[in-house]
């Protein structure tokens, strides 16, 4: 099958979020993701442009927008973000350790490491003032349960 693609753009602010988890959630389901990996991705999305929304535009997000573009091919279901907010790379930062106690546990990080938990790649590049986020779940295979990522 040639890879098809699907686009979709919110407002950046954060009533727009469960329009984009929507949106997703339409295409994984549409490419067979089980509901488990259409949850994934639904989570993804959610942590994704919730870091945008209130890292990257903060009081400027309903004048600016996140774009989503979803590819379906036989293999897998891509999910990218394009925003316009200052240039940054969220899989820099180490991971948080989970085996800390809470009372050690530095704050923040958490999103991305369970964007990273839930789907099969995640990448970061910035393309001249735009970043993009390219997230990435397998087709075909049935996704691992939750408590396995600890």
């Amino acid at each position: 099958m040639a890879a098809q693609e699907s686009r979709f753009e919110i407002a950046g602010v954060l009533e727009q979020i469960p329009l984009a988890c929507d949106f997703v959630a339409d295409v994984a389901r549409s490419a067979g993701v089980d509901e488990r990996g259409v949850y994934h991705c639904q989570l993804a999305v959610d942590e994704a442009c919730t870091n945008i929304i209130e890292h990257g535009y903060g009081a400027q997000g309903a004048n600016r927008i996140i774009q989503l573009i979803c590819r379906v091919d036989n293999y897998h279901l891509t999910i990218i973000l394009l925003d316009n907010s200052s240039a940054f790379d969220p899989l820099a930062r180490s991971d948080p350790d989970p085996a800390m106690t809470l009372e050690n546990r530095a704050t923040g990080g958490w999103g991305i490491y369970f964007i990273k938990k839930l789907m099969d790649t995640v990448a970061y590049t910035r393309d001249g003032h735009v970043n993009r986020l390219t997230m990435v779940k397998r087709l075909g295979q049935p996704t691992a349960p939750l408590s396995s990522y600890e």
